[in-house]
């Protein structure tokens, strides 16, 4: 088990010891050094994964561990790293200037062009997040591949990268729109 894989449990208990104390006793500077954690976490593993070029993940469902290796590795580090640099960004951001950001946030859900913004960014995730799915498939070790499992994952990924598309396609629509 290496450093990261171990890190992530105690990331995940502290960060949510210091959610519980924030809204139980008041202390809400304790929210953005939370989301900093995960954030850093995030981009931890992102910039690990890619490094390594492979990542391997628990699918819940079929209680089989999922194997991403090479180009696929590198997409998913890619999604993570991305998404790990945007909580942290926020939380710095909140630290640094309380109430600003939760308040360009309410913003953004509160306009045509905050929500094309939302759109674009939720598309383009999840149209990776579909490429990915599409190529690796199940990502299982091939002696625990089953074809028709196999064809559905990467149908759900076709689907996921389509609905990704409009998405993305929608928000810019709506960002040139207003």
């Amino acid at each position: 088990m290496s450093l990261i894989d171990k890190a992530g449990i105690a990331v995940i208990f502290i960060g949510g010891g210091l959610v519980y104390l924030a809204e139980e006793y008041k202390l809400s500077f304790l929210i953005p050094i939370a989301l900093a954690g995960f954030g850093l976490f995030a981009v931890w593993l992102g910039v690990d994964t890619f490094v390594q070029g492979r990542i391997q993940l628990l699918d819940r469902l079929y209680s089989r561990r999922e194997y991403y290796s090479g180009a696929m590795a590198r997409l998913l580090a890619i999604i993570i790293f991305l998404f790990g640099a945007g909580v942290t960004l926020y939380a710095a951001w909140e630290w640094f200037q309380p109430g600003v950001a939760g308040a360009t946030m309410a913003r953004l859900v509160n306009s045509a062009r905050g929500w094309g913004i939302i759109l674009s960014v939720s598309g383009f995730f999840m149209a990776l997040f579909g490429i990915l799915r599409v190529v690796a498939g199940s990502a299982w070790k091939k002696e625990e591949r089953n074809g028709l499992v196999d064809f559905g994952f990467r149908m759900r990924g076709l689907i996921g990268m389509i609905i990704g598309l409009l998405l993305c396609l929608g928000g810019f629509w709506l960002v040139v729109r207003s």
